[in-house]
C-alpha cells in the first residue's frame, strides 16, 4: 500500500509539472500573438483605413494607434517602387520634349480639328481638339497619353495612334511621287558617278587593306570612305587586283567533292546545287589540256558534247 501511494503521489507530482509547463507555454504563445496580430492588423489595414492611405486633409483625423505608436520601419518595397515611378515619369517628359521640339509642322490651313475629320474621329472631336492649344502638343503625344484622354472609345484611341505615327514618319497624308522622292530619296555621295584617278586607285587600296577586304564584308565601310557606290568600288578593286592575279595564274576545270549530299536529318537529306565554273580564255590562260580517257570508257564518248 505503501508502495502504490508512494507511486500514485508521484505520478500526481509528475502530472503537476506537466500541467505548469503546458500553462507557461501557452501564455508565452499568447504573448507572442497578441503583438503579431497586431502588427499585421496595421499592416493589412484592418484597423483602419487612414493608416494605408495619406492625410492630404486636415479634415481627416488620423487614428490615435497611429499617431501615439508610430511605424520605425523603413518600407523599401515602396520607396524603390515610388523611385522607379518617378524617373519613369521624367524620362517620359524628357522624351516629349524631344519629340515636341522637332514634331513635323502642319499641313497648309490644316488645324487639329482638321486632322481629326480627315481621319473620321467621329463623335466627340471639337472636344479632343479644344483639348490642345498648340498643334505641336497633339502631334507629340505617345500611346500612353493618348490613353489619358477621356470620354473616347478604345477604336478612336487606335486611330489617333495609328495616323498620329503615320504623320511623325511622313507616310500620312499621301504625297505626290516627286515629293514622296524628296523625302526618302536620299543624299547622294560626294564623289559618286565620278571617273576614277590614280589617287583614288591608291587611296581604294590602302583602305582595302586597312579594312582587310579577304575577311567578311567591308564594302559597305570602304562605300563610305570613298564617297562612292559599294558597286562601283567593288567592281575597281576587282578590276586593280582580282583579275590581275587571276590572269598571271593557270586555270583549269576541277569538280571537286562539293556534290556530296548533306545529311541534315536521318530522314532527310539535302543536295546542294551543283556549281561548275569553267574559265573561258578570254578572261582566263587555260592550262594545257592533258586528260585522257580510259580504254573501257572511250566507246561512250561523244565528240559533240565532251
Amino acid at each position: 500500500g505503501q508502495v502504490g501511494g508512494t507511486r500514485a503521489h508521484g505520478d500526481s507530482c509528475w502530472c503537476g509539472v506537466r500541467a505548469r509547463r503546458a500553462i507557461s507555454t501557452s501564455m508565452a504563445a499568447v504573448m507572442l500573438w497578441r503583438p503579431a496580430a497586431r502588427c499585421s492588423r496595421l499592416l493589412t489595414g484592418t484597423i483602419g483605413t487612414s493608416i494605408i492611405r495619406r492625410n492630404f486633409c486636415k479634415d481627416d483625423k488620423a487614428i490615435k494607434a497611429l499617431s501615439r505608436y508610430p511605424p520605425r520601419y523603413f518600407d523599401f518595397k515602396a520607396f524603390r517602387k515610388a523611385l522607379k515611378e518617378k524617373k519613369e515619369s521624367l524620362g517620359e517628359a524628357d522624351i516629349r520634349e524631344v519629340r515636341r521640339e522637332y514634331a513635323l509642322p502642319p499641313p497648309e490651313g490644316w488645324t487639329v480639328l482638321t486632322f481629326l475629320e480627315r481621319i473620321k474621329f467621329g463623335d466627340g472631336a471639337e472636344d479632343v481638339a479644344n483639348l490642345f492649344e498648340h498643334w505641336k502638343d497633339f502631334i507629340s503625344m505617345s500611346s500612353k497619353d493618348i490613353t489619358r484622354i477621356v470620354d473616347i472609345s478604345v477604336t478612336q484611341r487606335r486611330k489617333l495612334s495609328k495616323y498620329i505615327t503615320l504623320f511623325n514618319h511622313g507616310l500620312w497624308p499621301k504625297a505626290s511621287p516627286d515629293e514622296f522622292y524628296n523625302r526618302f530619296g536620299g543624299k547622294k555621295l560626294a564623289r559618286e558617278g565620278e571617273p576614277w584617278t590614280p589617287q583614288d586607285d591608291e587611296r581604294l587600296l590602302e583602305k582595302a587593306e586597312f579594312y582587310d577586304v579577304d575577311f567578311g564584308d567591308p564594302w559597305i565601310y570602304l562605300s563610305w570612305d570613298l564617297q562612292r557606290r559599294e558597286d562601283d568600288v567593288r567592281e575597281r578593286y576587282i578590276e586593280l587586283v582580282e583579275k590581275p592575279r587571276e590572269r598571271s595564274t593557270r586555270c583549269e576545270l576541277a569538280i571537286t567533292k562539293s556534290s556530296r549530299p548533306l545529311h541534315m536529318h536521318r530522314k532527310f537529306r539535302m543536295l546542294p546545287a551543283d556549281l561548275y565554273i569553267v574559265p573561258s580564255e578570254d578572261n582566263f590562260p587555260l592550262a594545257p589540256k592533258r586528260f585522257t580517257l580510259p580504254a573501257a570508257f572511250a566507246k561512250y564518248r561523244q565528240d559533240g558534247i565532251f
